[in-house]
């Protein structure tokens, strides 16, 4: 009986212990450890025209005085804005249904942007420059925004997946851009 209460008083203990110790604050749908963290949504849209309109086509005759313009905004105003963002610009990602999306051609065309809304202009000897070839028929240009909260950088092109605006479905109904494509025609 005696080694009965003992062995009864042992695993009460333990019990107990473990109870208490496997309980936290942290305990919930999303664990505070986890580090979420708000990223700033940004909107690019042509300069001039509608918000929606995803892509300009601009006729190859036209490309030695071709200057395109777009803006990078917050989309939510009073939003904490981001800490920097970089203006990217992808070369040739026409994606079509036999093809798949491939963004290893991506070049950052301006740095450390701090402060929105911002303004851009580009010309085809910016992007003859930038990429080492001059611009010919059917090349497309996607500009959007790599951002950074803190040190941490969102790309708007990456190599594997999505970029910056995956989780902003739903928006290109209501003025939300991810990015702007010149194409040359």
């Amino acid at each position: 009986m005696k080694y009965y209460k003992i062995t009864l008083s042992i695993v009460f203990t333990c019990l107990s212990v473990l109870f208490f110790t496997g309980c936290s604050k942290d305990d919930g749908p999303i664990k505070n450890r986890i580090g979420i963290e708000d990223v700033p949504v940004v909107t690019t849209n042509f300069e001039t025209g509608a918000a929606n309109v995803l892509a300009a086509t601009i006729p190859l005759s036209t490309v030695s005085t071709f200057q395109g313009g777009f803006i990078m905004k917050l989309y939510f105003t009073g939003a904490v804005p981001p800490t920097k963002i970089e203006v990217a610009v992808r070369k040739n990602n026409i994606a079509t249904i036999t093809s798949t999306v491939n963004n290893n051609n991506v070049r950052v065309f301006k740095l450390d942007v701090t402060s929105l809304p911002a303004t851009f202009k580009v010309t085809a000897a910016e992007l003859a420059t930038l990429f080492g070839t001059n611009v010919v028929t059917n090349d497309a240009y996607d500009f959007g925004p790599n951002i950074y909260v803190g040190t941490k950088k969102y790309d708007a092109f990456p190599s594997v997946g999505l970029g910056s605006g995956q989780g902003v479905t739903g928006m290109n109904t209501i003025g939300f851009g991810e990015f702007v494509r010149y194409y040359f025609k």
